[in-house]
């Protein structure tokens, strides 16, 4: 066989270096010798290439499985993802004990979200081959993402078993059990993770995070300020560095450190705050029934923004007012799964101030569920809204508490707003009555309220409603 002219892949220069020692062009070759160069080249990173060298040996033995296999696996990783996935289940149905090209199908077909047939392929792997941990610990990804937490636990657990140091699934099940609220068993997987993963930022996140929920806020700073060495450009460990030593606190978290979050959680969201007891949305539901009157029989005449909507979870209690509803996010993953609700008009990605000033005028309700608690000062939130609304409109948000005994007033050093070492912001009511008031807003009321758990423990709320134009 011939090898095809190589090129493409790369910079020239680059090539060069990355190409050098391998066969020229038009060398003489075995089928076998071919192959095994193509999984060099695509080892290299030079997946065209590699995808060329497979395409001949395929015309050559059309049989060859391996080739298939990996050919497919590269085409995946080119972003020609029905490509890779017909491949690999080619190379499957002709052959179904080949566990890794069964194992390889199920995480592409995982990704694509084809979830009941990723599960029952890792389940055939693991019936053919029971100590493969890689697959015990795919199995348990799938089960996560179907909410079956037992099943996904014990998958976690053998793939551990099998391999202690099988760092996704020491990863993966510390993520679990910090979604379940057991932080203490979920700190020790992600501890053990970094060890093997030394410059992994989610487990920085996570440990970090769980040290702060335990009250051990010196050691969260310590793990805070390692990441932030390791990774000087991060904003979130900068913001939660801040949030641990309370010094250079921003004004408000930055909108890479709120998308980077959301990002990252919208995939469990919706179901790890229905396991803390999340109340945010119903309490602006009973909010706004309280200000508009019961959603039945009511003539949906009001143009309505549900300002950082993240999945739509207040979504279906603002539809029945409004002739026109808005939703608006940082993170596009949240609001993808906002979409799948089916009950937006629109859905926008972008900052929450600087999309209400562009609109101005443009609203008689605007809503916020937990997103001003990512706000220190509120001045520039709470004008931005007074002009997005109408004379008259109404604004409907929660946010988290100081207790007032830790709230004396500004003139005597009492706190007004605090960032919190888990990364949040509270407020003291009458900082919140003051900041409504200097916006141009009425108050019409403030209740306190719980908004979740949080490591079982309640965390205290307002939710206030107030109108534009005094």
């Amino acid at each position: 066989m011939r090898l095809p002219d190589q090129a493409t892949d790369a910079p020239a220069s680059e090539d060069e270096a990355g190409m050098s020692g391998l066969p020229a062009s038009g060398e003489d070759l075995t089928v076998q010798q071919a192959f095994e160069l193509a999984v060099e080249v695509q080892k290299r990173g030079y997946l065209q290439n590699a995808d060329q060298i497979y395409i001949r040996v395929i015309e050559a033995a059309p049989d060859h499985l391996d080739a298939m296999h990996f050919m497919g696996l590269g085409r995946y990783r080119m972003g020609r993802r029905a490509d890779g996935i017909e491949l690999v289940s080619h190379v499957v149905a002709r052959d179904p004990t080949n566990i890794h090209a069964c194992n390889n199908l199920a995480n592409m077909l995982t990704e694509a979200g084809r979830l009941d047939e990723a599960r029952r392929l890792y389940e055939k792997v693991i019936a053919q081959s029971p100590d493969f941990p890689a697959a015990h610990a795919n199995l348990g990804a799938v089960l996560r993402k179907q909410l079956n937490l037992e099943g996904a636990e014990a998958a976690f657990r053998r793939s551990l078993e099998l391999d202690p140091d099988h760092a996704p699934a020491l990863h993966n099940l510390a993520s679990l059990l910090w979604d379940v609220d057991r932080i203490e068993e979920a700190l020790g997987f992600y501890q053990r993770a970094l060890v093997l993963m030394p410059f992994d930022g989610e487990s920085y996140k996570r440990i970090g995070a769980s040290l702060a929920v335990l009250g051990r806020v010196d050691e969260a700073l310590a793990v805070y300020e390692r990441w932030a060495e390791l990774d000087p450009n991060n904003e979130l460990p900068l913001h939660m560095i801040a949030a641990c030593k309370q010094q250079d606190v921003p004004a408000r978290a930055s909108d890479a450190f709120v998308k980077d979050t959301f990002d990252r959680f919208a995939e469990s969201f919706d179901t790890v705050l229905g396991r803390l007891f999340y109340r945010a949305p119903q309490l602006v539901a009973s909010a706004v029934e309280a200000v508009l009157g019961p959603p039945s029989g009511i003539e949906a005449t009001r143009d309505v923004l549900d300002a950082g909507a993240g999945t739509g979870l207040c979504g279906p209690s603002l539809r029945p007012y409004a002739r026109r509803l808005v939703g608006m996010d940082l993170s596009a993953r949240m609001l993808a799964k906002a979409e799948a609700r089916g009950v937006y008009d629109e859905l926008v990605a972008a900052e929450l101030t600087e999309y209400m000033r562009a609109h101005p005028g443009a609203f008689d309700l605007v809503v916020s569920a937990d997103t001003l608690c990512y706000f220190g000062v509120l001045d520039d939130a709470f004008a931005a809204a007074a002009s997005a609304l109408r004379p008259g409109g109404h604004l409907v948000f929660t946010v988290e508490r100081i207790p007032p005994e830790e709230a004396a007033p500004a003139s005597n050093g009492g706190t007004q707003h605090r960032l919190n070492p888990h990364g949040r912001y509270s407020h003291a009511e009458d900082y919140v009555r003051d900041a409504l008031a200097g916006a141009g807003f009425a108050v019409v009321k403030i209740d306190r309220a719980t908004l979740r758990l949080e490591n079982r423990t309640p965390v205290d709320g307002l939710l206030v409603t107030a109108r534009a134009g005094g």
